[in-house]
């Protein structure tokens, strides 16, 4: 696979031509004093031919443009013709009210309000009972988890004055379908069509037997990540990224999808960090987490794909949003290419 294509910082877009508008040249006026004996001897036969009706003729024939003899030399300000109209069409009586543009999918996610709100509030919730050797366990920790990042965020929209929803969470074994595909138990994975977050029991469970210090902090931030692109949908940062992607090349999709990745990872760690004190994130928990978070990304996937950011981009990304918990941190998408690799 090759590089991703990068493009210098201060590359942009060629500036659009600025069109002409619309209508003739007028001709120089030497040509309208090339015409003026023609002019003289119109008048002087209408008046010997038409007597009262020279002022008519003067009126048409004295202004000298090459299209007076069809449009008049101004037009009433109502039935002015907009910047968009053709020459050739009559002006609307009444012109339909165009509304405000609405912001390009480059604006959503460059300059989403989200980034606006400084600081998250904290849930204030605790950990909840952590054993996820049983479905049932394993459904009762996410389910009582669920509110406390839905408090939140909830908090975090309304600030934005953007709207928001609560996600579903669904806790399954084996295979799962969903409007997003099969869900295979490979990994915890985020639906924005049915806003439901599925997580696969025997990766909790597995990791669980395995070290459960460590299987916790798995699953924090796991959930704390599945949530973050639940935002990214709610914000329509992730419907704006998806359409960008469309006119992209392959290699710039990929770098896309980092971008997306690595922010639900960022806004994943701010409400960790948020809540750092109430969780508590200390302690055993705390050590567990920075070793997963410096152990995470593409390096490990297999097979390998470069959608999701290395090990370095996950650490660097995980730690901005758990120091700093405010959503401007993980604007991924003003990022230079170098910190989403």
């Amino acid at each position: 696979m090759g590089q991703p294509v990068q493009q210098a910082p201060t590359w942009q877009y060629p500036p659009i031509p600025i069109p002409q508008p619309p209508g003739g040249r007028r001709r120089r006026k030497k040509k309208l004093r090339l015409t003026r004996p023609l002019l003289i001897g119109l008048v002087a036969l209408a008046v010997l031919v038409l007597g009262t009706g020279i002022t008519l003729i003067v009126r048409n024939l004295g202004g000298g443009d090459a299209e007076a003899k069809q449009t008049p030399t101004t037009a009433p300000a109502s039935e002015s013709p907009s910047p968009s109209s053709s020459p050739s069409q009559s002006p609307s009586t009444s012109p339909t009210p165009t509304g405000p543009r609405g912001p390009t999918v480059d604006e959503v996610v460059k300059g989403s309000r989200l980034y606006s709100i400084g600081p998250v509030a904290a849930s204030k919730c605790v950990e909840p009972p952590f054993a996820p050797v049983t479905l049932a366990a394993a459904q009762q920790y996410y389910a009582r988890l669920l509110p406390c990042m839905n408090h939140t965020w909830w908090l975090a929209m309304k600030k934005a004055n953007l709207p928001f929803r609560n996600p579903k969470a669904v806790v399954y074994v084996g295979k799962r379908t969903s409007p997003c595909g099969m869900q295979r138990s490979v990994r915890a994975a985020y639906c924005p069509a049915d806003e439901t977050i599925y997580l696969p029991f025997s990766v909790d469970n597995a990791a669980y037997k395995r070290n459960p210090v460590y299987a916790r902090a798995i699953m924090l931030n796991t959930f704390a990540h599945e949530y973050g692109h639940h935002v990214q949908k709610l914000s329509g940062i992730l419907a704006s990224s998806m359409t960008r992607a469309k006119s992209m090349s392959p290699n710039q999709q990929l770098a896309e999808s980092r971008r997306r990745e690595l922010q639900a990872t960022c806004l994943g760690s701010v409400y960790l960090g948020a809540n750092a004190t109430f969780l508590p994130m200390n302690g055993p928990l705390l050590a567990n987490w920075k070793l997963l978070i410096a152990h995470m990304g593409d390096d490990y996937a297999r097979p390998r794909v470069h959608d999701h950011g290395n090990r370095v981009s996950n650490y660097q990304w995980s730690i901005a949003g758990y120091n700093n918990k405010k959503p401007d941190s993980c604007n991924t998408f003003t990022a230079a290419d170098v910190r989403i690799n």
